[in-house]
């Protein structure tokens, strides 16, 4: 494995001993999962387990089980416990065909896999998490487990408008966009994991498990940019039940759904300037939480800007980013943007008892995982969790 793919457990996890009948259970889709989180091909994982190829493939395949020393040897190299790869557990199957990627081209085949491999092992411990805690209840139109129906209207601004309706939004700003979506039963996480070809991954969802799911990625740290994506997302699940990966009618439509539903045409309009005013456009900018690239398309889209002035607009701003005046701002500068739902309920989970070690026991993994999973570090905005009856 390159350095640039460290697998996702936090620490090297000794494997438990691998008795033959452990050996017999083992279950190729695990194998496939652990490597493809690890970042690796066959032909790397080969590699570092002295076989051929074409022998992991098999193992994955499931036409021939590696041999008890294999296995310890795999669970070692991938950082897993033995126990991971034996059959028998709850286990999330997605491709790229259930997903909405914002492109095929942008990113390898390779992140595309190990983000399916993380987004499946996230939906794995929420499943665990709920065993114990009951989360909210998914507030989705059109959501029916496991995809949605379109219950909105298709076109992207009347959708948004009827969403912030049905949530009882008003049209004023979202002040805390990931939590507002948690506390609406749908799992939002952050890709624990930062690389070159990762951090070009913006986000991506998928309403092919139990629960809706929309990962993001904070590589470039830009809490509009955070938020935007998060909205983006949103739209795919609600205007597009089919995921059609990198089609650029879908973006396009998701990207009008995530501008009229953070910055309401009928409340923003009145308060964009007519001619380019950077320091009124900041004001909007923190109004709102959305970018000053948002505002001035928003400008643009209204015809408040003519073409030349919005290319003057997008040449100053391109320059006063070079020149730093205008810094990123972190995402965890805004609790209300950073993912709490499964730390919240585990928190829950703990205080009944519920350890990260006995669920970590429970999914065959090294405790560190869950860390990884659900570190948020956060306190606020509280969300409304109910207990299970005990």
């Amino acid at each position: 494995m390159s350095a640039k793919h460290p697998p996702l457990s936090l620490a090297p996890v000794l494997p438990m001993d691998v008795s033959a009948s452990v050996a017999a259970a083992f279950d190729g889709a695990r194998l496939t999962q652990a490597r493809r989180l690890a970042g690796w091909s066959k032909k790397e994982l080969a590699t570092k387990i002295d076989v051929t190829p074409a022998a992991v493939g098999q193992y994955e395949a499931g036409a021939i089980r590696p041999r008890p020393e294999q296995v310890r040897r795999l669970a070692e190299v991938l950082g897993m416990p033995t126990a991971f790869f034996t059959a028998g557990r709850p286990r999330a199957a997605l491709d790229t065909a259930a997903v909405h990627f914002r492109s095929l081209r942008s990113a390898p085949a390779r992140e595309r896999e190990r983000s399916l491999s993380f987004t499946e092992l996230l939906w794995e411990l929420t499943h665990a998490v709920e065993t114990y805690i009951r989360l909210p209840r998914v507030d989705l139109p059109g959501w029916d487990g496991g995809e949605t129906i379109p219950d909105l209207p298709t076109e992207p601004q009347q959708a948004a408008r009827a969403l912030r309706s049905r949530w009882d939004l008003g049209d004023g700003p979202i002040p805390h966009l990931v939590r507002l979506l948690e506390s609406r039963g749908i799992v939002v996480a952050v890709l624990p994991y930062s690389s070159p070809d990762s951090r070009k991954l913006d986000g991506f969802s998928t309403a092919r498990l139990p629960r809706p799911v929309i990962v993001l990625n904070d590589g470039r740290d830009d809490v509009y940019r955070h938020r935007f994506s998060c909205a983006h997302e949103l739209g795919h699940l609600l205007l597009h039940g089919e995921a059609h990966p990198g089609d650029i009618q879908h973006e396009r439509q998701a990207d009008a759904f995530a501008a009229e539903f953070l910055t309401p045409t009928a409340k923003l309009a009145s308060s964009l300037p007519t001619r380019v005013d950077f320091t009124l456009l900041g004001r909007l900018q923190q109004i709102w939480g959305v970018s000053l690239d948002s505002l001035l398309v928003r400008c643009r889209e209204l015809g408040l800007h003519s073409e030349a002035v919005s290319g003057r607009a997008w040449r100053r701003l391109k320059s006063l980013r070079a020149e730093g005046l205008l810094p990123a701002t972190p995402v965890r500068a805004f609790p209300g943007e950073v993912p709490v739902l499964l730390q919240r309920a585990l928190e829950m989970a703990q205080r009944k008892g519920i350890t990260t070690g006995r669920l970590a026991r429970e999914l065959h993994w090294p405790e560190g995982m869950i860390r990884a999973l659900t570190d948020a570090q956060d306190s606020r905005p509280a969300l409304r969790l109910a207990r299970d009856p005990d």
